[in-house]
């Protein structure tokens, strides 16, 4: 299965949320004797996605690697785009992106997403 950036984030998100859950519930029931499976199921549980959090977010580093400026995604300036960039065309966008490896897109991706989330926030 090739999970995207977008999708190791949010399941890596969702497996910290599970993992409070169930040590929150840990913590109300350890004292209870007649709950001492559950306890040990939600102990193994954990553990299990612990060690499963831990395989996502070092998969999610391996294939991503912070920016540089050396890696910037402003055309060359030598580029006949760089001059009329506001004029391109969105065929002409897509081809420009497609030239970009999958890392770099996904991280423009999520560059995009995240200043658009910003500007709503602050004209709220």
């Amino acid at each position: 299965m090739n999970l995207s950036f977008k999708d190791l984030r949010f399941i890596i998100e969702a497996i910290e949320h599970q993992i409070n859950a169930y040590q929150e519930r840990l913590q109300i029931i350890e004292d209870i004797e007649k709950n001492e499976d559950e306890a040990a199921d939600l102990g193994n549980d954990i553990k299990f996605l612990e060690l499963l959090h831990a395989d996502m977010t070092t998969t999610l580093e391996q294939n991503t690697k912070p920016l540089s400026s050396d890696d910037s995604f402003s055309p060359d300036r030598n580029d006949n785009y760089s001059e009329n960039s506001k004029n391109l065309s969105f065929q002409e966008l897509v081809k420009l992106t497609l030239k970009l490896s999958v890392r770099e897109r996904l991280l423009l991706v999520e560059a995009i997403t995240s200043s658009v989330r910003q500007e709503v926030t602050i004209s709220q």
